[in-house]
């Protein structure tokens, strides 16, 4: 059973469509890597899946029940509040920036979210925050402020953010692309061994490396449209459609 589906997903932002008619289907444990040129409408259609941006048309399943359906943009289906809340925090997402409270430590960073939203209690939030510290290699910087860390260390304070909300199936939109090359790895690694553990995982991504060694299969999207859908040696090695050609050869 999918954990995910889109059904001829549209978006247009005024007269300029970019996201045209993307029909995707991903099971649950599954790493898929959205991979394209700049402008193919990859990040447009992750913010779409968790409603940060509104559908155009088209219909959003998650474990195949109908989340969003649109026509025109207007909405065909009405879930109460607590439904629509709780579908959403199925799902977790780590952005390019990492957007952390400069205000408040790593830990109160990353136990604001269960405490308010999923009222754990304090001591519970806490404890499991410092796990989840620990699990992205950073419980020495429980009391650190975002200001005294690097660029590395933010987002995977961001991604233990996202975790702390226990979510189903996390969402990346190119969580690399603001960092220094030296500090990727550090990100992708942690990336790595959330996908080993058996997280579902979407992931907009230029890293190549990642894509072809982590995930299970790779979508190549241009013009708004998903192009190809394929193994990541089979597309790395003979990639089917012109545009995916022309974008791996100018890449790598």
């Amino acid at each position: 059973m999918s954990i995910i589906r889109t059904v001829d997903l549209s978006k247009k932002f005024g007269t300029l469509e970019v996201l045209k008619d993307v029909n995707l289907e991903v099971n649950s444990k599954e790493v898929i890597a959205i991979v394209g040129p700049s402008g193919a409408g990859k990040s447009t259609y992750l913010r779409s899946l968790n409603g940060l941006e509104h559908i155009t048309n088209g219909e959003i399943y998650i474990d195949d029940e109908l989340f969003d359906k649109r026509v025109h943009g207007i909405p065909q289906v009405k879930l109460d509040h607590a439904k629509k809340v709780e579908m959403l925090l199925r799902m977790g997402m780590v952005f390019q920036r990492f957007n952390l409270f400069p205000h408040k430590t790593v830990l109160e960073n990353i136990t604001l979210a269960p405490i308010k939203v999923k009222k754990v209690k304090l001591e519970v939030a806490r404890k499991q925050g410092i796990e989840l510290l620990d699990r992205v290699g950073l419980s020495d910087k429980v009391d650190a402020y975002p200001s005294k860390l690097s660029g590395g260390q933010q987002q995977r304070v961001a991604i233990a953010r996202a975790l702390a909300m226990e979510p189903e199936i996390m969402l990346f939109d190119e969580p690399t692309s603001a960092l220094d090359p030296e500090l990727v790895g550090e990100v992708l690694t942690v990336m790595s061994d959330l996908a080993k553990s058996g997280m579902t995982m979407l992931v907009v991504t230029h890293e190549m490396g990642f894509a072809k060694e982590v995930a299970d299969k790779v979508v190549f999207m241009c013009d708004g449209q998903i192009a190809e859908i394929a193994k990541p040696n089979e597309f790395f090695s003979n990639p089917q459609h012109p545009r995916a050609k022309q974008f791996l050869g100018s890449i790598l």
